[in-house]
């Protein structure tokens, strides 16, 4: 049976080849100066098979990457840890040209910061080892700059004015999240609204989810649960995107937003 590329060691395996090609290394010469077969090595290369630390370790003294390799393999490592639903959702976001945000309980993952992340993340895991939950945390605060060098979507996100008050892990921690959702917003990175919690319409109470928009396809929407998230399509979209467009008119402006967000970060305690 013939092998197939592992999605998690894609990346890695073309890293590799480009760095032994910027040293004008073969393929054998690489085999004989660390000691595995060439066709293991092309198969790192072309990500049938994922390589040990041990050949990282050699590959290294001869690639003299300044921990270049290092940083790859463990990122390699790192996703393919990851689960499918993931590396689903993660390919969605990376390929739309618009994602449109709801949250009626938290701070949209994209949007949080990493000491927002990781109560959200232990709090939520009281049984995951700390590096389990560093883990997260790393792949949740990156989000939001990868997605930026992938494709730049435009982004929107209407926001529960519970969202705002209620503090997660500390005031000190809230008010650091408070300010980077008033700095993302200043900057033009994301749009911001703030449904407040007087608003008669609750279409958006059944969790949060995502709409995410491509030049190429119809609309897809992420729902996220307690076991993790998946992309759905048909009626499922039809319904949240009028769901969506009745949290748009209900929400306040954009400058009125900025003022309850503002409010809530100086109602804090020290």
């Amino acid at each position: 049976m013939p092998e197939t590329p592992q999605p998690a060691w894609t990346s890695f395996g073309k890293h590799l080849r480009r760095l032994r090609g910027q040293r004008g290394i073969t393929i054998d010469t690489m085999s004989t100066l660390t000691g595995y077969g060439s066709s293991t090595i092309s198969k790192y290369e072309n990500a049938y098979r994922s390589p040990k630390r041990s050949f990282i370790d050699k590959a290294e003294n001869v690639l003299h990457s300044d921990g270049e390799l290092v940083r790859s393999w463990e990122d390699a490592k790192r996703s393919e840890l990851d689960p499918d639903w993931h590396r689903r959702v993660v390919n969605g976001e990376e390929q739309a040209t618009e994602i449109k945000m709801w949250s009626p309980l938290l701070v949209p993952g994209p949007l949080q910061t990493r000491g927002y992340a990781y109560r959200v993340f232990r709090d939520g895991g009281p049984l995951d080892s700390e590096e389990e939950v560093q883990r997260l945390v790393d792949l949740r605060v990156d989000r939001l700059e990868t997605l930026r060098a992938k494709n730049d979507p435009r982004l929107l996100s209407i926001i529960s004015e519970a969202v705002i008050r209620t503090v997660v892990g500390s005031p000190a921690v809230m008010r650091e999240q408070l300010e980077h959702l008033l700095e993302l917003d200043a900057g033009g990175v994301v749009r911001i609204l703030v449904l407040p919690l007087s608003t008669p319409f609750h279409g958006g109470s059944s969790g949060p989810f995502r709409l995410l928009s491509f030049k190429d396809r119809a609309t897809v929407v992420e729902v996220e649960h307690a076991s993790g998230g998946e992309l759905l399509n048909g009626g499922t979209v039809t319904r949240l995107v009028a769901v969506y467009g009745e949290l748009q008119t209900w929400a306040v402006p954009p400058v009125a937003s900025r003022d309850l967000i503002a409010k809530a970060l100086g109602g804090l305690s020290e």
